[in-house]
């Protein structure tokens, strides 16, 4: 696991600053705290930061061919390289190191820019090809299938910068910082930025399953791979798919049990994080050591009882973090760490128990991207209903509607349960699944969206319902409505929220984690499965059916048929409370008109609903909040 940077000047070729690269790489050394490469050759400047996980005396980078005029720089892990390295010796091809990366240049020498398509794995690397063409040095720079390691990247005249995070390239004095207002848009709806804008106009985010190759002629992206080409609405026989999943989850599982330094796993209790466990305990040797954090407060808060519950049962090496934070004190640090405005609060103890969990291991096994794969989320559920209240006689009455509006918004924080029934009946009612899929998440509509935004970004916002419509094929089209949310979840939430959150704190940490249930293999043959086997019923109980059946004998039985539970912090006591200063400072009209970014008179009416009962922290003040504090560090300073 590292961080990579580079420079390329591809239309002059003039010599790139050694200093600079260094300085930018110098920015991402938590990424790789254990070694640092470089590699100059005319316009071209790489450097990498190195966490040392296989081969720790062989590894160092640059790593080339066997004539040096291939080379890489390579942040990630591949996980069938051992295959893949045999397959290329009896091709002929010569091996030097015992890791991973020189697997990658090989690989390319073999089939080209394809190799991609050969690798299973989570990796962002940047290779120089040196052999000379009509259009001089190329340079390949690839992202996984499923977005799990990010790179940042700005194609300014003739000059492409690019890196693992954001930081390096704000070094380079061509990058600008011009604030995108569709980006800021889609921040405020979707509490993230999805790539491939990021919040400054002269960046990108590289999609996921995307090649960069660079030369003389310029720049070009390509699309290696679609997971909407594997979706299928196929009706497999359910005992025969549970027999393949198990299957697959162990031999995942064991490809990411590789590794010259001690291992781990994030144990949270729920489904997802206990079948990994589960499966590294029956494959390992000894005990695993687990890691789990709660906060003081309601139950709600801490999942320490669940989680050692089920460690108890697989007789792990459990460890407990019982986390009391000062919110004023870890959230500039998160933010420094996120790179761009992130205002997934759950980050938060992400960074604290990857913190913790470095402190005895360098690698972590991970559940995330259960609830993607195998239709854990709730919303799944709420389409079904939908498409069934939509199709019945009396469909949804508006007036209903409107009544039940008008009453969710003089109940204020009274009457939880009518205020769900209201949200999901205002939900059902949104005629896209775009629309649907951000109400069901609680998101700010356009027109809120707009209305917070200051006059002068509001012209330059772009529907994040529509966003997340482009997402959706003619042939996704013809599926379920819940297998369509699905898609918005896997294309969009999975790579822009859900993998970057851990991504990064987890990077702060120099901590590296692999995630099992998002093994490729087992991804593509899950997509191909209809919602109706997935997800049998419309109830709760039949979320995730296919990994309860896979694994759930290996697990307690409360922890087999628990419900979702999801790690809620607790934001609203913290604004409510001891935050609260901090809160109204930050947000207060003066430096909201200062700024210049939102309407200081929409922001004030934020804090009123807050106050009121009728809006949350997570939903509304965070976003705000984390977005006045990361100004301050990349704006401001």
């Amino acid at each position: 696991m590292c961080g990579i940077v580079g420079i390329f000047e591809y239309r002059r070729g003039t010599a790139v600053d050694p200093g600079l690269v260094r300085r930018m790489n110098d920015t991402i050394v938590h990424r790789g705290p254990d070694d640092a490469g470089y590699l100059f050759h005319g316009g071209v400047g790489l450097g990498m930061r190195r966490l040392s996980i296989i081969d720790l005396a062989g590894g160092h980078q640059p790593i080339g061919n066997e004539t040096d005029d291939v080379q890489v720089v390579f942040n990630g892990e591949i996980y069938n390289f051992a295959a893949l390295r045999h397959e290329l010796e009896e091709s002929g091809h010569t091996f030097r190191t015992h890791c991973d990366t020189e697997v990658i240049v090989h690989a390319y020498e073999e089939w080209g820019d394809e190799c991609v398509t050969r690798f299973e794995g989570m990796f962002v690397f940047a290779l120089l090809d040196r052999r000379r063409s009509a259009h001089g040095d190329r340079l390949l720079i690839a992202r996984d299938h499923l977005g799990k390691k990010p790179l940042y990247y700005a194609d300014i005249d003739g000059t492409l910068v690019f890196g693992s995070e954001l930081k390096p390239l704000l070094l380079h004095p061509k990058v600008g910082r011009t604030l995108d207002s569709e980006a800021l848009g889609h921040y405020l709806a979707l509490r993230t930025i999805p790539s491939p804008l990021s919040v400054f106009r002269e960046v990108k985010k590289l999609p996921p399953a995307h090649t960069i190759a660079v030369n003389r002629r310029g720049v070009s992206l390509r699309r290696y791979w679609d997971w909407r080409a594997h979706a299928d609405d196929e009706m497999p026989p359910f005992d025969e798919l549970v027999a393949d999943v198990r299957r697959m989850i162990f031999k995942a599982v064991e490809k990411r049990l590789v590794a010259d330094v001690p291992l781990g796993a994030f144990l949270s209790g729920g489904l997802d994080s206990s079948a990994v466990v589960a499966v590294m305990s029956r494959l390992s040797k000894g005990r695993v050591k687990t890691f789990s954090i709660g906060f003081e407060g309601p139950s709600s808060h801490n999942e320490l009882p669940k989680a050692r519950r089920v460690a108890d049962h697989l007789g792990t090496d459990h460890h407990e973090i019982y986390a009391q934070p000062d919110l004023l004190e870890l959230l500039p640090e998160f933010v420094r760490y996120a790179d761009e405005p992130f205002a997934i609060s759950s980050a938060l103890p992400t960074l604290l128990l990857a913190r913790a969990a470095r402190k005895e291991v360098t690698v972590v096994l991970t559940g995330d991207g259960g609830d993607e794969v195998f239709g854990g989320y709730a919303q799944y559920l709420f389409e079904r209903w939908a498409s069934l209240l939509r199709l019945s006689p009396a469909g949804l009455d508006p007036a209903a509607i409107r009544a039940a509006s008008a009453l969710y918004a003089q109940l204020g924080a009274r009457g939880v349960g009518f205020r769900r029934i209201a949200r999901f009946l205002q939900a059902a009612r949104r005629p896209t699944a775009g629309e649907r899929r951000l109400a069901w998440a609680n998101a700010p509509g356009d027109d809120d969206v707009r209305a917070v935004l200051a006059p002068g970004f509001r012209d330059g916002y772009r529907s994040t319902a529509a966003r997340l419509e482009d997402e959706i094929d003619a042939d996704l089209r013809r599926l379920s409505p819940e297998a369509i949310t699905n898609a918005f979840d896997v294309l969009l939430y999975l790579p822009d929220e859900m993998l970057a959150k851990v991504d990064r704190m987890t990077m702060a940490a120099s901590l590296e984690a692999r995630s099992p249930l998002l093994d490729l293999a087992l991804v593509q043959r899950l997509a191909g499965v209809a919602f109706a086997r997935k997800i049998p019923g419309l109830g709760r109980a039949s979320l995730k059916q296919v990994l309860r059946a896979a694994v759930g004998d290996l697990l307690p039985a409360e922890s087999r048929n628990a419900p979702k539970w999801g790690f809620n912090v607790p934001l609203d006591p913290w604004f409510r409370g001891k935050a609260r200063a901090f809160m109204l400072d930050h947000l207060s009209p003066e430096r909201v008109s200062r700024r210049g970014v939102f309407d200081p008179a929409a922001v004030r009416d934020v804090l009123k609903r807050f106050d009121e009962g009728r809006a949350d922290a997570n939903t509304h003040i965070f976003p705000l909040l984390v977005f006045e504090v990361w100004a301050q560090q990349y704006l401001d300073h």
